[in-house]
């Protein structure tokens, strides 16, 4: 099994490719220092394990370019500092066939490249949990909001004034305020600014893809 590492630290890839290698997961284990290096190699490994945030290509923006480029047969696995529901969500939507954090244990790292090598999905348990606790969350957030409510909510989040989004809606200005005035009550928040926050972390509203619901 061919697997690529991908990490601006060099230092945690040089200790996996060891660790890997040390514990028979591969004999053909590749580094790069970033998803640039790596998509110019044109490799196709059978598993990549990739950060997030990175100099230049980040790893969801890599994770859909492999997507584009028909590496069909390559599965992705995220490994990263970054693990708030809205990025994992993301990186799974995106593509990745698994996602834990550098805080979990190489055995842990070890259940996941056997998984997904067999074609199954893992996250990591403690990040499961907090996808469990969110969905769950945002399922009765979303089903108190009517479909009204979440157009303003999207425009509000995605810097509309009540004007504009009247504007948008063909409704009035009056009727637009009434909106989001219940919106704030309904999501107990007092100011826009917590209104707009609220949405992001419950992930009613995604900045990189405003339109979605």
């Amino acid at each position: 099994m061919d697997i690529a590492l991908i990490d601006d630290h060099q230092l945690l890839t040089d200790s996996l490719k060891a660790v890997l290698s040390a514990s028979g997961h591969s004999r053909n284990i590749r580094t790069f220092i970033n998803a640039d290096a790596f998509l110019l190699s044109a490799w196709h490994p059978h598993i990549i394990i990739t950060d997030i945030l990175m100099p230049g290509t980040n790893g969801i923006e890599l994770i859909e370019k492999l997507r584009m480029h028909s590496y069909t047969n390559t599965k992705v696995i995220v490994l990263s500092g970054v693990t708030d529901v809205q990025t994992i969500r993301q990186a799974i939507r995106s593509g990745a066939a698994g996602y834990i954090s550098k805080n979990t244990g190489v055995e842990e790292l070890g259940e996941c490249i056997t998984a997904v090598s067999n074609g199954e999905q893992y996250i990591s348990a403690r990040l499961r949990n907090s996808l469990l606790t969110t969905l769950f969350t945002e399922e009765q957030v979303v089903f108190h909001l009517s479909h009204r409510e979440k157009e303003v909510l999207h425009l509000i989040c995605s810097g509309h004034t009540v004007k504009e989004a009247a504007y948008k809606m063909q409704l009035s200005v009056h009727t637009v305020h009434s909106y989001q005035k219940t919106i704030m009550k309904k999501l107990k928040v007092n100011r826009t600014a917590d209104l707009i926050v609220f949405a992001m972390q419950k992930g009613l509203y995604n900045p990189m893809h405003p339109g979605s619901h």
